[in-house]
């Protein structure tokens, strides 16, 4: 990237002055590029390029003006495109260009054999896929970072900013590398977490340099290509490739392709604005619309300026000058202010040697110290940044100290000395300190010393964030970020230096806004988007500087803390750190918890402070065993460094850090195991035997996830099947047998490999005993490593999908090299319960669905000839895993029912015994822990995070410390806990062992528990929020939640897990007794008889049209239903804070909506109830109810009760109401008739001859049927429908030439819900567009269809009244199909609706119908009915971190485009702070190729070729592309 300055390029020597200039300018998120062409030879004549600072407008002005200079009597044409260029290009009535169509037009133009292009800017990455057509590059295909920012141009300059060089320096340290390091490409911020530990161990910038381009290198290709292959020729576009060669070269090499593979153009940061400027000769050449010059441009911009519409008013910090005050008086600059003991007294007096106490804080960034005399006062301090060289630092502070004293004639001696931070052990061991203890219990003791009532500490420093509760002292919970750093101090510093504003003047500049910019809580990079949208609409740099000190505050409460009680914080709330020396922040901090705060009276050396309390307090319990520690052995102090020293005590060969001290001591970092810290040869016998004395220390300590993965992967007996009787000796099985006589082995010479994933971590043994029961060899997949991982990256089709799903793609490949004969890897989507609940049958989405994405994306019989089998099995019982599965290998294998059958047995015996074995070593561990009086830790989580790459060897944290660890299946009682009193419905295996391992240990004081979640998961998320629940209403315990995922986070880890069990150990000592309590009714409110007559329901929105229809069903119950209106900005805050953030933003929506409603004014709290969905399965509207209830007590409605559409109500939420059949008919009448009132609006209104005339029909139409509904039931809405048909008839518009059509499919609230997908009908119907919709009665159907297609194909072995109700069900639907198809055939626009029976056709070979999981087959189902019928634009909207999408969504687009190549599938991520300038970005890739395509029109009957005239208001039936 460049610095600030610019770069323009014009002739050396004067040329004619062209008539004409086309002109293109690409607004990006950090940049502005112009090229100018002659309009007759298409050569650049002029082109500029350079930072704007978030002055856009500003530079583009200055830009022209430099052109206007150059060719002063030119005229010129105009357009724009790029992130920040909309908005511009319309209000300068010139066209605009969407960056992937410039990209296209300028590649085809000067690079036309390229097969792909990876094109880096300042925060977007893109990689366009193209296919060849008639000799020229078409655009198949383009990914768009959606959800992070990590490795753009603006990720690099936060790297630099951090190694304390210039932007453009990168390339040549890079060069010079020689070492790759582990760094996260993921985000710009957080990668400060590997690299500062890199900086502080003395690895070389150099080395660091080069790991950062790997590490952007494998952001973009995991991220980008999706499971897309990237083909050469392959070219690379931005800056970051421009200015950075060596990216180029790793990215090469990381793709393995050669020189002759690879296209670098010139100028390659200018290649989007020439396309731009090429697409005025092309797709604009009919637009004759020029500037008499570039003076007249720069004229009208400079107009613009004042009259850009400001949007999203916000308040201002303060009201008046009195409330500014008040601030001020509260918090004055220090609380507590503070000068050198040397320079406030008469040193004169002082004695010749002062005792006192040293603490040390050895930061990531910075490094602090503090030393408190004998009465704990404060009398001299350091805070510094420690420049990559922490230990230098602190020995120059240290002897600066020491003369300080010195030259006054005073000796300090220091009587204990502490050491906490990042690097709390090596400045421990280069010091010989007395004490050393994690940062939390530091920052925490120095907080209660001088505010011993402070119930909650906040403490936000440069890249991390620690949330500390205490009750009278004690801590009793800690959460820090542990997968994003957006909203720490790097973060504001960042966009600080991005806006120009010194960092000490970011406060003033803050509190100066009069409008301040509301801009969510998003990734520190990727919150440029919010930034650049608020700039376009007018926003100053302090507006978005106010907006960006809001966001911190929003972003801990909703994404790290997740903290939606603020009565939990206590009475007494403090802040500190650094980050909190900044008064806008502390501003935004007391706005967002509605309460005066308090500020830390030294926030930036808390933890020194602390760290010097607590050396105080051990040294005055046993001084007489202490040494005192001098200040001149400074003197002597020295130490050498080796940045790159491979461990040899293993194959892992860990490249540790090792530093020896002069003192003797010495630190060794970054090695996985404790042999690692051993220096020296392991052949030599006293190294040796360290090394064994190490492992046999750590291996003492019990570890039952090293124990669990042992067993696992063992052999158990399986000869069951292997000798055969006498009948079957000489009976055809297979191809593949040996043969050895009468009554011998049939060994089949096949290797089965089976990839040691997902659900295989739990039932491994069964699946490989089987195999070996039947006379195979299995081969399983070596251990998961970091470089299997990152093989098998650029197949992964969905960056949002968790790391044990990411890992699959490495096994697979693994297995390959291997040289297996075929690959297993079933999908099995249910299995029967093994606990107290019948529910908990379901399977995780992304565990069932991923050999699905396999198959569709990454199959190894295609890419290599392995052959794969991923049958698809409904295991409810045991008899019907035994049917289906004699089924299925008779079929794929020619074995017989007796073999089948006795390797099911085999397999069974297997994980019996697994299971058997695994539960007594539980018990071991459980009798010796309560014999000695200590504790166990419970580390729950899924069983493929067993895995030691997946946990981060998290295991080891805890047997490091002498504390054994237990798996949640490892307890003997684990599948006979009551569950009945969660709140949640238990509906996976898997997270019953976890709840029920959590009450355990809540029941336990030999029990603590920890869980591990995964980022993004959902299910994780709800889960962890119910744990948290029961086990403090159980005992008051709270668990300790670690998220992971791939980035390598042990630091984080290990402050969390160390600061865990100080915590636990501080409590043990005081000896605090958890009184345990039964857990108590989950749904105390109910909705009783009573309330029908008292309350009125509230019905928060699916869709407009579907909400109104459940609340009609409801009233034909005596229910008083009101449908809310559609929730926007205010339902989506609420429901961010209210609701957990990792859950589905589809859940946050329509929570938020109640939430709205009640906050509105408009209900009485005591007279209102929620109407909320639910159906029991694997998707999170499981829990809608759940999360509600949880949200309507944080938000202080917990008198509010819920009832929902769930007959069964096994938590008797609503005794008073119980929807019927009657209703539940009424409901499946219904949706058939709005579904078509909604194809006929969409396929009308783009069309109507009078605006708004669609819209207000489709409103009076819908009155008739739900007012027919509501009063008559199903004859009434029948009736009403055909007064609906009737109103839609009048409508008139003409069809005559028809827009291309787009179908939006995917998560389908997001789909009819316009408040949450940001009215992208609207917006696609004003670009265009012709919408269809997937149906919401298919949505609601598919659940009895796929139940009934399960019983009918697969046999199941259910009760009858499930069969005959499943049945019914999907009849119902189909007699509603009829009566509809029977009145909408009167509308000239109506098609029947395609049925599900025949929809699944097409797709079964990608998704079979009997699957579920989201929306399941309709996904690729409408997605393939439509192409047929000639569509050719499809959306796939899904809510950021839904599982399903994984597999229906992201993982079957490869698969569609086979089918279709010249179709386009646009996924589209949302959460709640989505900014619409991300979302409008890719659409426009959809807006710019319509228009490019061929017409559609209406085929009409011709007579001696004069077309006929279309009537207004009809049409033809037939349509056809022409």
């Amino acid at each position: 990237m460049l610095s600030a300055t610019s770069k323009t390029t014009s002739p050396t020597t004067t040329p004619p002055t062209p008539e004409l200039l086309h002109v293109g300018i690409d607004v990006g998120s950090t940049t502005t590029k112009l090229v100018a062409l002659d309009s007759k030879s298409k050569t650049v004549i002029f082109s500029d390029y350079r930072r704007h600072n978030a002055l856009q407008l500003k530079t583009i002005q200055n830009t022209l003006k430099t052109l206007a200079e150059t060719y002063p009597e030119s005229k010129i044409r105009l357009s724009f495109c790029g992130s920040g260029g909309k908005a511009l290009a319309q209000q300068l009535n010139v066209p605009y260009v969407q960056e992937v169509v410039a990209n296209a037009i300028a590649i085809k133009a000067e690079y036309p054999q390229t097969h792909c292009a990876i094109e880096l800017g300042g925060q977007d990455a893109k990689m366009i896929f193209f296919t060849q057509k008639d000799g020229e590059p078409v655009v198949s295909d383009m990914r768009m970072n959606g959800s992070c920012a990590g490795g753009t141009g603006a990720f690099l300059d936060e790297i630099a900013t951090l190694l304390r060089v210039q932007p453009e320096e990168l390339n040549a340290l890079a060069e010079k590398g020689n070492t790759q390091y582990d760094i996260s490409g993921r985000c710009g911020v957080y990668a400060k977490t590997d690299i500062q530990p890199l900086l502080n161990r003395g690895v070389s910038k150099e080395d660091i340099a080069l790991s950062v381009f790997h590490a952007v290198a494998k952001q973009t290709i995991g991220g980008l290509a999706q499971g897309l292959t990237i083909t050469p020729p392959l070219i690379f576009e931005g800056g970051p490739f421009t200015f950075n060669p060596k990216l180029v070269e790793v990215f090469a090499s990381r793709l393995e392709f050669t020189q002759d593979e690879i296209i670098i153009p010139e100028q390659a940061e200018l290649i989007v604005a020439k396309g731009t400027a090429l697409a005025l000769s092309s797709l604009f050449k009919d637009d004759t619309r020029f500037f008499k010059n570039a003076f007249e441009a720069t004229e009208k911009l400079n107009a613009l300026a004042s009259t850009i519409d400001l949007s999203d008013h916000q308040d201002p910090f303060f009201k008046s000058d009195a409330e500014r005050s008040d601030f001020y008086e509260r918090h004055p600059k220090k609380a507590m202010p503070y000068t050198r003991l040397i320079d406030k007294v008469d040193t004169a007096a002082c004695p010749p040697v002062l005792d006192v106490y040293l603490g040390i804080d050895s930061g990531s960034t910075t490094t602090k110290f503090a030393v408190l005399d004998e009465d704990d006062r404060l009398i001299d301090e350091f805070y510094a940044s420690n420049e990559g060289e922490p230990l230098e630092i602190l020995k120059n502070a240290l002897n600066a100290l020491k003369l300080r004293y010195q030259n006054q004639g005073i000796s300090l001696r220091i009587k204990a000395l502490g050491t906490t931070g990042y690097g709390e052990l090596m400045f421990a061991k280069a010091l010989r300190a007395d004490y050393h203890v994690v940062e939390t219990v530091a920052h925490a003791k120095a907080t209660t010393h001088f505010i011993p009532d402070a119930s909650f500490i906040l403490d936000i420093g440069g890249q991390d964030m620690k949330a500390i509760w205490l009750d009278d002292g004690i801590i009793t919970d800690i959460v820090v970020n542990e997968a994003c750093s957006s909203g720490c101090g790097s973060f504001l510093e960042s966009f600080a230096s991005t806006l120009n504003i010194p960092l000490d003047e970011v406060a003033q500049t803050a509190f100066s806004s009069k409008d301040p910019a509301s801009l969510g809580s998003r990734c520190t990079v990727f919150m440029n988007s919010n930034v650049v949208t608020e700039q376009r609409n007018g926003k100053t740099p302090a507006d978005i500087m106010a907006g960006l000190c809001r966001s911190i505050i929003e972003n801990v409460f909703t994404k790290v803390i997740r903290v939606s009680n603020l009565d939990s914080l206590g009475k007494k709330i403090v802040v500190q750190g650094g980050t909190f020396e900044n008064d806008a922040v502390l501003r935004a901090m007391e706005e967002y918890v509605g309460r005066d705060v308090v500020r830390a009276p030294y926030p930036g050396i808390m933890g020194a402070i602390g760290m010097a309390l607590i050396a105080k307090e051990k040294y005055e319990k046993s001084p007489e065993t202490e040494e005192i520690w001098d200040l001149q052995n400074l003197d002597t102090f020295s130490y050498t460094q080796d940045a790159n020293s491979p461990c040899p005590f293993c194959g892992n060969h860990c490249n540790r850090t090792i530093v020896k001290f002069s003192n003797g001591n010495s630190w060794v970092t970054n090695n996985r195991c404790e042999r690692g810290e051993v220096i020296g040869n392991p052949k030599d016998k006293e190294v040796n035997r360290q090394g064994k004395e190490k492992l046999q220390k750590v291996n003492a300590v019990p570890n039952l996830y090293k124990i669990r993965e042992e067993l696992l992967f063992k052999d158990y007996p399986h000869n069951l099947s292997n000798t055969y009787k006498n009948e079957h000796s000489t009976e055809h099985v297979g191809e593949n047998i040996k043969e050895h006589g009468k009554g011998s082995t049939k060994q089949r010479t096949e290797v089965i490999g089976l990839p040691r994933v997902l659900s295989y971590w739990d039932t491994m043994p069964f699946w490989k005993t089987f195999w070996q029961a039947l006379g195979y060899t299995v081969r399983i997949s070596d251990k998961s490593t970091r470089k299997m991982y990152e093989d098998g990256l650029s197949a992964v089709t969905s960056d949002t999908v968790c790391f044990p799903a990411k890992l699959v793609h490495g096994h697979i490949r693994n297995l390959v090299k291997h040289k297996v004969d075929r690959i297993f890897m079933p999908s099995v989507t249910t299995v029967p319960t093994e606990n107290t609940e019948e529910t908990s049958q379901s399977m995780c989405a992304v565990v069932k669905g991923y050999p699905i994405v396999i198959r569709n994306s990454d199959n190894p019989s295609e890419k290599w000839g392995v052959p794969y089998d991923a049958p698809l099995f409904h295991w409810y019982t045991k008899k019907d895993r035994q049917k289906q599965l004699v089924a299925y290998m008779s079929e794929t294998f020619g074995i017989t029912k007796e073999e089948t059958l006795a390797a099911i047995k085999a397999g069974d015996a297997a994980q019996k015994s697994f299971d058997t074995e695994l539960k007594k070593a539980g018990a071991k561990v459980l009798e010796d822990v309560q014999k000695a009086g200590k504790f166990a830790v419970v580390l729950a989580s899924r069983p493929y995070q067993n895995d030691a790459l997946v946990n981060h060897d998290l295991p080891l944290m805890f047997t490091k410390a002498g504390i054994p660890v237990l798996t949640a299946d490892s307890l003997p009682e684990v599948n006979r806990t009551d569950l009945h009193r969660s709140r949640i419905d238990v509906v996976n295996n898997y997270h019953a062992r976890m709840l029920s391992s959590a009450i355990l240990a809540a029941q336990s004081e030999n029990l603590e528990y920890v869980q591990v979640v995964s980022f993004g998961c959902g299910h994780d998320a709800y889960l962890s929020d119910e744990i948290v629940r029961m086990m403090k209403e159980i005992s008051g315990k709270t668990p300790l939640i670690l998220k992971v995922d791939e980035s390598d986070i042990q630091g984080p880890l290990g402050i969390r897990v160390r600061s865990f069990l100080e915590t636990v150990e501080m409590g043990r000592e005081k000896k605090l007794v958890h009184e345990v309590k039964p857990l108590a009714e989950p749904y105390p409110v109910k909705f009783t008889k009573e309330s029908r007559k008292e309350r009125v329901v509230l019905v928060p929105n699916t869709s407009h049209a579907f909400c109104r229809v459940m609340s009609a069903a409801l009233s034909t119950q005596g229910i008083k239903a009101i449908p809310l209106d559609i929730g926007r900005e205010e339902a989506i805050r609420l429901g961010k804070q209210y609701v957990h953030n990792d859950i589905c933003f589809p859940a946050q929506i329509v929570i938020g909506e109640a939430l709205a409603a009640l906050r509105s004014g408009k209900y009485d709290g005591q007279k209102v109830a929620i109407g909320m969905g639910k159906y029991v399965g694997d998707c999170r509207l499981t829990h809608y109810g759940a999360l509600l209830r949880k949200a309507l007590d944080d938000a202080g409605y917990a008198d509010v009760p819920i009832l929902t559409n769930d007959d069964a109500d096994s938590h008797d939420m609503h005794p008073g109401f119980k929807m019927n059949i009657l209703s539940a008919a009424r409901i499946a009448f219904a949706l058939p008739m709005i579904d078509v009132l909604e194809e006929l609006l969409r396929k009308i209104r783009p069309y109507e001859l009078t605006k708004g005339d669609a819209d207000v029909a489709f409103e009076k139409a819908l009155d008739e049927v739900i007012e027919g509904l509501e009063k008559h039931g199903i004859a009434g809405a029948r009736r009403g429908f055909k007064k609906a048909i009737t109103i839609m008839k009048k409508v008139r518009y003409d069809r005559t030439y028809l827009k291309q059509q787009v179908l939006i499919v995917g998560e389908y609230l997001l789909n009819f819900h316009p408040g949450a997908n940001h009215d992208i009908e609207a917006y696609l119907e004003e670009n265009g567009f012709e919408i269809i919709e997937a149906r919401m009665t298919d949505v609601i159907r598919k659940t009895y269809f796929y139940q009934d297609a399960q019983i009918k194909e697969y046999h199941l072995n259910k009760p009858i009244d499930q069969k005959v109700w499943y049945r019914t069900a999907d009849t119902i639907f189909d007699f509603a199909h009829k009566l509809t198809d029977s009145i909408a055939k009167e509308h000239p626009l109506y098609e029947p609706a395609c049925r599900m029976d025949e929809l699944v056709k097409d797709s079964d070979p990608i998704i079979h119908h009997t699957f579920d999981a989201g929306e399941g087959v309709l996904i690729p189902g409408e997605i393939l009915h439509h192409a047929k019928h000639g569509c050719k634009f499809f959306l796939i909207l899904q809510p950021f971190g839904c599982l399903p999408n994984h597999v229906v969504g992201r993982g079957i687009t490869k698969k569609l485009k086979e089918i279709y190549p010249d179709v386009q599938i646009l996924p589209l991520d949302y959460d709640p702070d989505v900014s619409f300038a991300n979302i409008e970005n890719r659409l426009q890739m959809l807006v710019m190729n319509a228009k490019q395509a061929k017409r559609r029109v209406s085929v009409v009957q011709k007579k001696e070729n004069k077309k006929e005239t279309v009537k207004k208001g009809k049409i033809h039936k037939q349509e056809s592309y022409c």
